[in-house]
């Protein structure tokens, strides 16, 4: 029996094709993107740079469906955020992107364990599973001890634990970090890089972040650096293993 595996080019979890947002008209116009090409595979972690007013941050909110451009295509596993509703986008936002941001927006009177399985919960998700989730996602990043905590009792650190926790709970498609370490100490930020390294490492999740720091840019795979709404250039730290999609077998001669 003759064993060989057959290689197939990747697709793109989130590609950006030819993107470009304008707001404003006439004199007041503003071209905050102007033809944006990126992607992002399964299981590769993306970072975003740039400086303030650079795009990055608008780019980011297109790439999660939050808006749509004003030409271009979004693809989230294929389908063109663009050509979605309101109530679509929301949808899949709420189903296959997870999102983490620099404040953590946890909700103070619930426990971290009760943040993390509100998403479930608001999508139909019964209680139980819901928390068993929960639970299971809050393990995942060494908060299983914390888990009755409100969030007035936790550090910044753990905080954007339990919301990465809750962006996880979805199991999502892509998560996308804005500025995830932005509000921590040094040690927590490295802590939370850490978690965001291993969860592509071990788990396979794909992963786009956005940040102004060069030490958290490191650990991506690839980094693209965002000018006057374009693709200046793009950094490879890491070459993102090429995964067997399928194994054929054939008998030998």
């Amino acid at each position: 029996m003759v064993m060989f595996i057959l290689r197939e080019p990747e697709m793109y979890v989130l590609e950006a094709r030819d993107v470009r947002k304008a707001f404003g008209e006439g004199e007041a116009l503003v071209e905050a993107l102007r033809g944006v090409d990126c992607g992002v595979r399964k299981g590769e972690m993306l970072a975003i740079m740039g400086r303030s007013g650079s795009g990055k941050s608008t780019l980011l909110t297109l790439l999660g469906g939050v808006d749509v451009p004003t030409s271009g295509q979004v693809l989230l596993e294929g389908t063109d955020l663009a050509t979605l509703s309101d109530d679509e986008r929301t949808l899949i936002r709420r189903r296959r992107i997870g999102f983490v941001f620099q404040s953590f927006n946890l909700l103070p009177i619930l426990t971290a364990e009760e943040n993390v399985a509100l998403p479930l919960e608001l999508d139909g998700r019964a209680a139980r599973p819901a928390r068993d989730k929960a639970a299971e996602m809050l393990e995942l990043v060494g908060l299983e001890k914390r888990r009755s905590h409100l969030p007035g009792k936790l550090s910044g650190g753990e905080q954007q634990r339990v919301a990465i926790a809750r962006a996880l709970a979805i199991e999502p498609a892509i998560l996308l970090a804005d500025e995830p370490t932005g509000n921590l100490d040094s040690a927590s930020g490295k802590r939370i890089t850490t978690i965001l390294r291993e969860l592509v490492d071990k788990h396979e999740q794909t992963i786009v972040l956005v940040t102004h720091d060069p030490q958290v840019a490191a650990i991506a795979d690839r980094v693209v650096y965002v000018a006057d709404g374009k693709i200046e250039r793009e950094e490879i730290n890491r070459v993102t293993p090429v995964r067997p999609r399928r194994v054929v077998s054939e008998k030998s001669a």
